[in-house]
């Protein structure tokens, strides 16, 4: 606007002489190669030209992932051809137009990966507020107890009031925490969660009668409370027990297969994972991955899968996981640097197929189309004959990606009703007409649409945590690795791929999916919830 003189104020002529600068994104840029160049008629671009191409850009590289030999055979790469991805920082004008120019590249955005267990819960529907309501700061005073009446360190509270998101505070050394909550037209908070780093069931209450005035105890119970000699007689988990685990031979452990898991990694100073010994960190090191730092798993996601899938005792009295005899590899790409997602799971596919894994257990996904940097890495894994068993996800919406690709096997979770604890998060999930007569639901959280192949155990499965505990979790995550563990099982002891399936090829994985869905019990949902229905162990011990 003119001041008063007439003229236009300093800011306002600053402002329009500063351009505005776009937005930087991480992008990789892979160059087609071998079979993709031929089948697209294309001349291959060499490292050389795009090298130039982005020094011309002045597009800055944050780092080069060079694919391994095998995945360079399988792909047909002639020599001379640009093979390396390069994760760059560009605007997406600058990646449109680059990929429209350079046919020769596939330019993608390196979106973010989430891994897939709930973590801290937030209720699935926030009460809807009017913006004339009252805003009003109310602070409330909690302590948190166990059952021995001594307080908790380190547990998560948070309370949710009048529809706005909710706070969270870590309880101290006295169980304390303090919380200041904004509310619209609320008397009181509308949910209270609490969530331990460890051996107690979470705690979920709707409308908790708590009030400023007074310093509220609540009390969590443990899993030693509520199970019977745990952890030492504890054995299996009603997951493992519904797929039958708990009926095959001591011999039948998975010897002889290779399982790899692309997680947050794995705490292997537990008691029932120190058989664990390989792994990569893909986090550690952007230009060298450090090999010994996989078992530094801060966020525990990648320590409860490992535990489903090959948790064992020395005595065999403890928790039993399905295939304690594989040989696990642990490869680390949460938490997740710079940003990224995407190019570390290409990295870590890449070191399946180079390292000849059987089968590889995806806990993880985005909301994201099919990406065809990442897909290229899929279909060359299936080729080699690796299993990749991948969790939907978790926002009760459409399945996810990597989920959602042709070339891997994609699990919902389900839960079962006598095996839910009163008021944890896990008791909301029931969905009305998704409880079947076995008391099996189908929860609210399980991602869903056609690509769901089976589905599996998610709510309520305890496993291994970091620093030698356990802990209880729900998603597709733990789902994942029981339909993981049974696949390593079948390709172990199976004899269709002792023989006629023994060669590491496509033909052996689609039979390995196909073989899977076909033991499958039916669970009377859309197929869109459950796939071909919840895989079933007998094939192995009842041999064909």
């Amino acid at each position: 606007m003119p001041d008063s003189n007439g003229s236009r104020s300093d800011t306002e002529n600053n402002s329009k002489l500063i351009p505005l600068k776009a937005e930087q994104r991480n992008y990789m840029i892979t160059p087609r190669k071998g079979l993709s160049l031929q089948s697209s008629n294309l001349q291959p671009l060499s490292a050389s030209t795009l090298e130039q191409l982005l020094l011309a850009r002045e597009i800055e590289v944050i780092r080069r992932i060079r694919p391994g030999k095998k995945t360079l055979q399988t792909l047909g790469v002639k020599e001379g051809e640009a093979v390396d991805t390069l994760v760059v920082r560009m605007d997406p004008e600058s990646a449109e137009l680059m990929q429209k120019t350079t046919p020769q590249l596939i330019i993608t955005e390196d979106k973010p990966l989430d891994y897939g267990s709930i973590g801290t819960r937030i209720p699935p529907r926030i009460t809807p507020f009017s913006l004339k309501q009252e805003i009003k700061k109310r602070k409330y005073r909690i302590r948190v107890i166990g059952e021995d009446k001594k307080p908790l360190h380190k547990v998560t509270v948070g309370l949710i009031g009048g529809g706005l998101l909710p706070e969270y505070k870590i309880t101290d050394e006295e169980g304390k925490v303090e919380i200041e909550l904004t509310m619209l037209g609320a008397n009181s908070p509308s949910f209270l969660i609490a969530t331990a780093p460890h051996s107690y069931w979470d705690i979920f209450l709707s409308n908790p009668e708590i009030d400023e005035e007074t310093e509220h105890d609540i009390q969590m119970t443990s899993l030693t409370e509520t199970i019977a000699g745990f952890p030492q007689k504890f054995q299996f988990g009603w997951g493992q027990l519904l797929m039958g685990l708990d009926k095959m031979p001591i011999d039948i452990n998975g010897k002889g297969v290779k399982i790899a898991i692309i997680d947050s990694g794995c705490d292997n100073s537990h008691p029932l994972l120190k058989h664990v010994s390989l792994g990569r960190d893909f986090t550690s090191n952007l230009d060298n991955p450090d090999p010994s730092t996989w078992n530094n798993d801060t966020i525990g996601h990648g320590t409860h899968c490992a535990g489903i899938i090959a948790g064992r005792s020395d005595d065999g009295s403890m928790m039993h996981g399905f295939a304690p005899e594989a040989e696990i590899h642990i490869l680390k790409i949460f938490p997740v640097p710079d940003n990224g997602g995407f190019s570390y799971l290409k990295e870590a596919l890449d070191y399946c197929t180079e390292h000849e894994i059987d089968v590889i257990n995806m806990s993880l996904g985005a909301e994201s189309a099919i990406d065809p940097a990442v897909e290229e890495l899929l279909e060359v894994a299936i080729q080699n004959g690796i299993a990749c068993i991948v969790a939907a996800g978790n926002s009760g919406k459409s399945v996810q990606y990597p989920a959602s690709s042709p070339n891997a096997l994609a699990v919902a979770a389900v839960g079962s009703i006598k095996d839910l604890h009163p008021n944890t998060w896990d008791s909301t999930t029931v969905q009305e007409g998704f409880v079947a007569d076995n008391d099996i639901f189908s929860p609210n959280f399980t991602c869903f649409g056609p690509e769901v192949d089976v589905c599996a155990p998610g709510v309520g499965i305890i496993s291994t945590a970091p620093g030698g505990m356990f802990k209880p979790e729900s998603g597709t995550s733990m789902a994942a690795p029981h339909v993981t563990g049974l696949a390593a099982l079948l390709l172990a002891h199976h004899p269709l791929f002792q023989t006629q399936f023994r060669v590491r090829d496509r033909k052996r994985v689609e039979t390995l999916f196909g073989l899977i869905r076909s033991q499958c019990r039916p669970i009377p949902f859309d197929n869109s919830r459950i796939g071909g229905g919840l895989p079933q162990l007998g094939s192995v011990v009842t041999l064909p």
